[in-house]
């Protein structure tokens, strides 16, 4: 059922709430014992029509998901981050709100934006970071790979993109003194695709496969996939004589630009660190943008964990929010602790296995879902959040959407 209107009233109950607690978001007294009512008023402002309306209240201390499509329900006291989606118009629409104290009745306001559908340019369509298993059950590495695919309409270049590493960890929840996230993506580990601005052309539904080390893994592990055709891999000139990196010259190696490690560089086989896509500015060179001393910050934070919580201080390379194409946040299912960028960037998460230490996540990889199909050409689910844009732990296959 459509609702025509401009600012849209949905019980589940949301007005503007005071402040409290610092970032927090405070309500009123509570209905029950140990429970409050949730309100939502949605600001759809230019928008006639909206349906499929789904709005997620996440437990922040509880890491617990209350998803409901009538969004009008009583929830457990606690702390919360909104995430709303639905169809405005037949378009996308996305709104979040971080921080809600629901310790009473409370109404919450919040702002629909648009999320461009079917002219998002590049997307990181399938990202497979668990590696493989030998048939002996011997752990292998080397065959982890990046489908990064051409999400618009028309013909763009690849050039100048970025595939970057998060530097926070998805598992590990700070408690940063300044919180930097919606501002910046912290990273700690940067490398480009290369070109002169139209050297690698990549058409309407196509994809660009980036692979860790470019060559035929079946020879040395059948349950492994060869990589050989790879359009790009990253090398990793390695500072120890004991741990190097294959280079396959027939494949284009990514410019290095930054990397956490001296050594080599394997992303995460639990899932733990999560990953986007980056250009700099028209104008702004790689030199300019390490050169930039407030790109290159020191923050403070307090580290949570089961011993307890300890004061830490770290420095990392920092990159606009607007300079983000995509983003994908990762972790177990069971084991998430925080979104490590901006929910704006990507409101949801999404695994390969409920826990890092499942073996079953071996071979397998997430994969953006396809909506269908358009003048001929896929094309991908990307509503800024990975929860519903992504298939979790499917078999992985880096030609999967070559095919």
């Amino acid at each position: 059922m459509k609702t025509n209107y401009k600012n849209y009233f949905v019980p589940w109950y949301l007005v503007l709430c005071p402040l409290v607690l610092g970032t927090f978001v405070g309500c009123e007294q509570q209905t029950a014992e140990n429970t409050a009512r949730l309100t939502v008023l949605l600001h759809a402002e230019g928008i006639d029509s909206i349906s499929n309306i789904s709005l997620t209240a996440h437990d922040i201390n509880m890491n617990k998901d209350y998803k409901d499509s009538t969004l009008s329900r009583t929830l457990p006291q606690g702390y919360y981050d909104l995430s709303l989606s639905a169809t405005g118009d037949g378009q996308p629409i996305r709104a979040y709100k971080r921080g809600v104290a629901l310790t009473e009745d409370c109404t919450v306001e919040l702002k629909a934006d648009f999320v461009t559908k079917g002219n998002a340019g590049f997307v990181l369509a399938e990202i497979f970071f668990a590696g493989t298993e030998t048939p002996e059950g011997k752990r292998y590495v080397g065959d982890k790979y990046f489908v990064v695919f051409n999400n618009s309409a028309d013909t763009l270049s690849a050039d100048g993109l970025i595939l970057v590493e998060a530097d926070l960890n998805s598992v590990q929840k700070y408690n940063l003194d300044n919180d930097f996230r919606d501002k910046y993506f912290a990273v700690d580990a940067m490398y480009r695709i290369p070109g002169e601005g139209d050297t690698y052309r990549v058409a309407p539904g196509e994809a660009v496969l980036i692979a860790d080390n470019a060559m035929d893994h079946t020879e040395a592990n059948t349950n492994s996939f060869d990589l050989s055709t790879a359009d790009f891999e990253w090398y990793d000139l390695s500072s120890s004589a004991g741990v190097t990196d294959v280079d396959n010259p027939e494949v284009t190696n990514l410019d290095k630009l930054y990397c956490y490690t001296y050594t080599i560089r394997v992303p995460h086989n639990q899932g733990h660190k999560s990953f986007g896509l980056a250009r700099f500015p028209e104008g702004v060179t790689a030199e300019q943008y390490f050169a930039t001393d407030s790109l290159y910050v020191q923050y403070n934070y307090e580290l949570v964990t089961a011993a307890g919580t300890f004061s830490q201080s770290k420095k990392s390379y920092m990159i606009p929010n607007e300079w983000i194409v995509d983003a994908v946040n990762l972790a177990p299912s069971e084991t998430f602790q925080w979104l490590t960028f901006s929910d704006r960037l990507d409101a949801g998460y999404t695994y390969v296995a409920p826990t890092g230490s499942d073996k079953t996540r071996f071979g397998k990889a997430v994969r953006r879902k396809t909506l269908g199909i358009m003048n001929g050409r896929r094309l991908l689910m990307d509503t800024n959040n990975s929860t519903d844009d992504f298939e979790a732990g499917v078999s992985a296959d880096p030609f999967y959407f070559r095919n």
